[in-house]
């Protein structure tokens, strides 16, 4: 019993140091109310932002600025670098409105870091309306920042153009994440 005891040890370590052979490529999606992730550009627009647990409107009589920036998940890599296979597939959110008439938010997704030679910026927008609530989202695709680009570095933030009675609600990041 005593010679199958160290023998059986070694065999558990052994095991547990070997990759689980299940391990694969995984897309997940992060999700936030944006009140946690977003706040104004400046403090003087703040008078014009109500922030609540469901996220943030802009209340006031003009447009107003927001920043949001997006919590990823990024892998390591073992030696300290982020590897390839964790990038982000999209970013986006959901957008509110009090207003009938349709209201065209604008959005600048940046992606990158400061310094990065590979800094992006994506300007889109949408128009929402309180008729249409479905359809108040807009997503950040790769292919909106080069057609040939399949994901985005791990860090991605947006500024947003908020006009009065819009508001952000929800946020959503798409990660793929390689757990290998």
């Amino acid at each position: 019993m005593k010679a199958i005891a160290p023998t059986l040890i070694g065999c558990l370590l052994t095991a547990a140091m070997i990759p689980a052979a299940n391990a694969a490529v995984e897309n997940l999606q992060i999700q936030s109310n944006a009140t946690g992730l977003c706040q104004s550009a400046l403090p003087a627009w703040d008078t014009n932002l109500r922030k609540r647990p469901l996220g943030m409107v802009n209340e006031g009589e003009s447009a107003t600025f927001v920043t949001c920036s997006f919590t990823t998940v990024i892998d390591q890599g073992g030696g300290g670098g982020v590897t390839q296979d964790s990038v982000i597939r999209y970013f986006g959110m959901f957008l509110t409105s009090s207003v009938a008439e349709p209201q065209t938010l604008s959005c600048t997704g940046v992606i990158g870091y400061p310094g990065s030679p590979d800094l992006q910026y994506v300007a889109l927008s949408v128009d929402v309306s309180s008729e249409t609530p479905d359809s108040n989202y807009l997503y950040f695709y790769p292919t909106d920042a080069d057609p040939e680009q399949a994901t985005f570095h791990q860090l991605a933030s947006l500024s947003c153009r908020l006009p009065p009675g819009t508001g952000i609600g929800d946020t959503y990041v798409g990660i793929r994440l390689d757990d290998a």
